[in-house]
C-alpha cells in the first residue's frame, strides 16, 4: 500500500507539473524563446554561478554550525559532501527524498546522530522559509498597491505568522513539549503497542535535539548566515535578468527568487518542474517583462539553480562512496549487536 501511495503521489505531482507548464507555455512562441536564448549574454551566467557557489558555501557553514550546536564537532569540509549530495538527490527524486537521506543515511559518515541531523534539517527549513518570506515582503513593498495578486499577499502573511510562531515555539516551549510527550509515553506504556511508544520517544528525542540547537544565539546566527546564503542565490537571478536584457531591479530579483523558491514547496514532478517555472514566469511578468523574456528567464533560472547543484552533488557521490558505505556499515554493526 505504501508503494501504491507513493505512485499515486508521483502521478498527482506530475499532473500538477503538467498543468503549471500548460499555463506557462500556452501563449509562448518557441522560436522567439530560441532567439532570446541565442542572444543571451553568457558571461552573466558565469557571474551568477559564482554567486550561487557563495550562497551554497554559506549554507554548508550554517549546517556545520547547527550540527555543532547539537553536540559533535564537525568541519565545514566534512559537511560539504553530504550537503551537496542531498541537494542533488532532491533535484532528481520526488518528495524531497534528498532531505530524508541527509537526515537518516549521511549522519553515519559524519559521526552525528540521525536525531540531531533531522533536528538541524527542520530548523534549516524553517529559517529558510522565514528568510524568503522577509525577502518577498521587502520586494512587495516596492511594488505599487495592487500590483501583486491579493492571494500572494495573503499567503505571505499566513506563512510568515505560522513560521514566526513555530520559531518562537522552538525557543520557548521545546522543553515543555519534551516533558509532555515523555509523560504521555510513560502513561501509555502498559497498554499501548510497543511501536507507538517507540514513536513517541522518537518524537521526544527530536524535540529535545531541537531544543539544544534553538538557543537564541544559534538562531540569530543561522538567520544571519541565511541572508548571506540567499544573497548569493539572488546574485544568480539578478545576473540572469541582466543577461536577457531586463532592467536591473533588486526588488524584482527578490520577488523572482522568493516566488520561484517558495513554489518548490508545492508537490510536483522531480526537479520542481512546473510550479517553479510558473512562479518564475509570473514574477517576471509582474516586473514588466514580455512573455518571451519571462519564459526565457524561467528556463534559465531553473537550469542555473538545478544544473550546477546536481552536477556538484553527483560528483561528490561518485568520489565519496563513504557517504553510503558508512551507513551500511553502521546498519550491519547494529544488526550484529541486536543478534548478540
Amino acid at each position: 500500500m505504501k508503494g501504491k501511495g507513493g505512485i499515486v503521489r508521483l502521478i498527482v505531482g506530475c499532473a500538477l507539473s503538467a498543468v503549471c507548464l500548460y499555463f506557462v507555455f500556452r501563449n509562448i512562441k518557441f522560436e522567439e524563446v530560441g532567439r532570446a536564448l541565442a542572444t543571451f549574454h553568457w558571461p552573466y551566467l558565469i557571474v551568477g554561478i559564482l554567486s550561487l557557489a557563495i550562497g551554497y558555501t554559506a549554507r554548508i557553514f550554517r549546517w556545520k554550525l547547527l550540527l555543532e550546536a547539537s553536540g559533535p564537532k564537525v568541519t565545514t569540509a566534512a559537511c560539504a559532501s553530504p550537503f551537496l549530495a542531498s541537494i542533488a538527490l532532491n533535484n532528481v527524486l520526488p518528495f524531497r527524498l534528498g532531505d530524508v537521506v541527509r537526515a537518516l543515511v549521511f549522519p553515519a559518515a559524519l559521526g552525528v546522530t540521525k536525531t540531531g541531523a533531522t533536528a538541524t534539517l527542520v530548523l534549516e527549513r524553517l529559517v529558510d522559509l522565514l528568510t524568503l518570506l522577509m525577502c518577498l515582503a521587502v520586494a512587495a513593498s516596492f511594488f505599487p498597491k495592487g500590483a501583486l495578486p491579493a492571494s500572494v499577499v495573503d499567503i505571505v502573511i499566513v506563512l510568515a505568522v505560522l513560521g514566526s510562531a513555530a520559531l518562537l515555539s522552538l525557543i520557548l516551549f521545546t522543553g515543555l513539549i519534551v516533558r509532555l510527550v515523555r509523560w504521555f509515553a510513560t502513561r501509555l506504556q502498559p497498554k499501548a503497542p510497543e511501536k507507538l511508544i517507540s514513536v513517541l520517544h522518537a518524537i521526544a528525542d527530536l524535540v529535545e535535539a531541537l531544543q539544544s540547537i534553538s538557543r537564541m544565539r544559534t538562531i540569530i546566527a543561522a538567520l544571519a548566515i541565511s541572508f548571506v546564503a540567499w544573497a548569493g542565490e539572488l546574485g544568480l537571478y539578478l545576473a540572469l535578468m541582466q543577461g536577457i536584457g531586463m532592467v536591473f531591479s533588486l526588488p524584482g530579483g527578490l520577488l523572482l527568487m522568493s516566488m520561484a523558491t517558495i513554489a518548490t514547496l508545492v508537490p510536483s514532478s522531480p526537479g520542481y518542474v512546473g510550479p517553479y517555472h510558473l512562479a518564475a514566469f509570473t514574477a517576471a511578468h509582474l516586473m514588466g517583462g514580455s512573455a518571451t523574456q519571462a519564459m526565457t528567464l524561467a528556463v534559465l533560472c531553473h537550469l542555473g539553480v538545478w544544473l550546477p547543484t546536481t552536477i556538484a552533488g553527483a560528483t561528490v557521490m561518485l568520489f565519496h562512496r563513504n557517504l553510503f558505505n558508512a551507513a551500511r556499515n553502521q546498519a550491519s554493526r547494529d544488526a550484529s549487536g541486536d543478534q548478540a
